[in-house]
């Protein structure tokens, strides 16, 4: 299991090195709700595509090593040696603000700038609402993943 403390010395590993992540998946939902709802068994975040190997590497320097990298262009799998998993998910910055993420199906499209939730407390930046919305579309949801559009949808 990742936990909220866990999730936020990674977040300010990374950011106090400069380096320009947010919160997704399910602990950006709850970061967007403002509190844990569930147990997750993975950290995702979001990454600007210029700093996704120095992510990796300042992740390797903490335990973490790469276990799938299959789908580079869309998400990189990193696993911990005590089991837990940090999925990246890199995005190309564009002019204005945003980002673009190619899908796996070799799409892309525009993610706003990261928008502002907290994590035990603490303030962390991750994906806006309606992104976050956007990715549970496409594919046959889970009971977890019925869980967060509910909780979604609670803030629209």
């Amino acid at each position: 299991m990742m936990t909220a403390e866990q999730v936020l010395e990674l977040v300010e590993l990374l950011t106090a090195r400069g380096l320009d992540v947010w919160v997704d998946g399910g602990w950006g939902v709850d970061a967007l709700v403002g509190r844990q709802t569930r147990e997750h068994g993975d950290l995702d975040l979001g990454v600007a595509r210029p700093h996704l190997q120095t992510v990796v590497k300042v992740l390797d320097e903490v335990g973490y090593a790469v276990t799938d990298e299959r789908f580079v262009r869309v998400t990189v799998q990193l696993t911990h040696f005590e089991g837990h998993r940090v999925d990246l998910h890199p995005s190309t910055p564009v002019a204005g603000g945003g980002t673009e993420q190619t899908d796996f199906d070799g799409n892309t499209y525009y993610i706003p700038p990261p928008a502002h939730g907290h994590i035990g407390g603490e303030p962390v930046r991750c994906m806006p609402l309606e992104t976050q919305l956007r990715t549970h579309q496409g594919y046959n949801l889970r009971p977890k993943d019925h869980h967060d559009l509910d909780l979604l949808r609670g803030l629209g």
